[in-house]
């Protein structure tokens, strides 16, 4: 009780130095706080971009390398233009994407590697729509992603949002059904039952999705063996059992190397493309201001810790200089030498707390500050004619993981420096803290 007693009471006396080292603390919290709120908006807002991005979801992409004398053509005939298309219209057939492919054993064999949690293949063709004969139109191009019905959590239809209808699922992976792109859908006046056409072969539209605008997204979504019963074009061989393009999700983050490691040594000829590489795709402020967060982000934090440690711990050092001659009556009657450096301990705490609550405080005011007046970010995705430009708006906010750290910093912050100013005390003498003016 009479520890209580003393500490409210040196509290109390000297409540101008408690609140000016609590105030130290909290500014150092505050900012940990903002800072590490804004960079959680940027990280944020560079995934919401990378979501637009065909592959996301997954760690690594596995896809086919086309020989040099490999050419992607297309023959034969049918429309891919649904039932909107003008009378006279022709296609001129199917061609992979990339012009090569792998087979589906190659499927099986990623995903019996160690690191490998997850597998997904898909078949990307492309229909190439000639206009009607002295329309004056261009040719315009559709793609076709075949996708893995049993794996939609993985590859090309992961950010696709349902809008109408319903999605592929695994009770369709034989049948004649698609789902379309709302673009694809309104340019072409379809909706959920209708029929579309892709060389030759009739299917019908189940369901209407939106995807983010960005490269790589498809205009129709078939079944992957749907995709492979589909012409060749001018390729010699069928497409029964190949795929073009694989999407692997490693155990876990750690594990991306070894897995881009595993994959490389399977498939020496193989492309392989990982998130790295999909990052690397977006530029534009957010991708400065990304590389900006997260350097400024460290350096500030690690200045700020070691700046509230020093001024801290220089604030109560000299708050028991001052204390000298107390400190030594104390231990002169009887005090040991534990029991002032627990009464300091207290103290240090005490203040720690009212710095850890006023900082969090703080740190909220901050956050509110970052949200009202934090510009927004543009994000170019892709490169030429197929570059779109995203506008993306920051969203400040913090966890209650981040919240318990910072409180944790500002209260490990001063019992570092109660702990200096207390192994000072362990060496001061009663005689001579006595003869000490105050």
């Amino acid at each position: 009780m009479f520890v209580l007693t003393y500490l409210r009471r040196e509290l109390r006396h000297r409540s101008r130095q408690a609140m000016l080292v609590a105030t130290g603390l909290a500014v150092g919290v505050g900012l940990v706080l903002a800072t590490t709120a804004t960079a959680a908006a940027v990280d944020d807002a560079q995934t919401a971009v990378l979501h637009t991005l065909n592959g996301i979801g997954t760690d690594l992409t596995v896809t086919a390398t086309p020989s040099a004398d490999r050419r992607a053509g297309a023959t034969g005939s049918g429309s891919a233009d649904g039932s909107g298309s003008a009378d006279g219209a022709s296609s001129t057939g199917l061609s992979v994407a990339g012009g090569a492919v792998l087979d589906s054993s190659t499927v099986r064999a990623i995903a019996g590697l160690a690191h490998v949690a997850g597998v997904a293949d898909s078949l990307v063709l492309s229909e190439i729509t000639l206009p009607p004969t002295g329309s004056g139109g261009i040719p315009t191009s559709t793609r076709i992603d075949g996708i893995d019905v049993t794996r939609l959590g993985l590859g090309p239809a992961a950010s696709a949002t349902l809008r109408s209808g319903r999605p592929l699922s695994r009770a369709d992976s034989r049948g004649d059904v698609a789902v379309i792109d709302t673009q694809y859908a309104a340019a072409h006046h379809l909706g959920v039952g209708s029929t579309i056409t892709v060389a030759g072969t009739r299917f019908a539209v189940v369901g209407i999705v939106s995807q983010p605008t960005a490269t790589g997204a498809a205009s129709i979504y078939l079944p992957l063996a749907a995709a492979q019963r589909l012409p060749a074009g001018q390729h010699s061989k069928p497409l029964a059992g190949k795929v073009s393009t694989i999407y692997v999700s490693a155990s876990t983050a750690a594990d991306v190397g070894a897995v881009e490691t595993e994959l490389a040594a399977l498939l020496p000829s193989a492309t392989l493309s990982s998130s790295r590489d999909l990052a690397e795709a977006v530029n534009g402020s957010l991708a400065s201001a990304t590389t900006l967060m997260h350097d400024l982000g460290t350096w500030l934090t690690v200045g700020v810790l070691l700046a509230t440690v020093a001024a801290a711990s220089l604030f109560t050092l000299a708050s028991v200089t001052r204390r000298t001659r107390e400190l030594g009556t104390l231990k002169a009657i009887g005090w040991t030498s534990w029991r002032v450096i627990t009464q300091i301990m207290a103290e240090s705490g005490t203040v720690g707390l009212a710095g850890a609550a006023l900082g969090v405080a703080v740190g909220y005011a901050g956050i509110g500050l970052v949200n009202a007046v934090a510009p927004t970010l543009t994000a170019t995705v892709g490169t030429g004619t197929g570059a779109h430009n995203l506008a993306v708006h920051l969203n400040a906010h913090t966890e209650p993981s981040t919240l318990a750290a910072a409180a944790l910093i500002a209260i490990a912050a001063a019992l570092i420096a109660g702990t200096l100013a207390a192994w000072r005390t362990t060496r001061l003498r009663p005689a001579h803290a006595l003869a000490e003016v105050e």
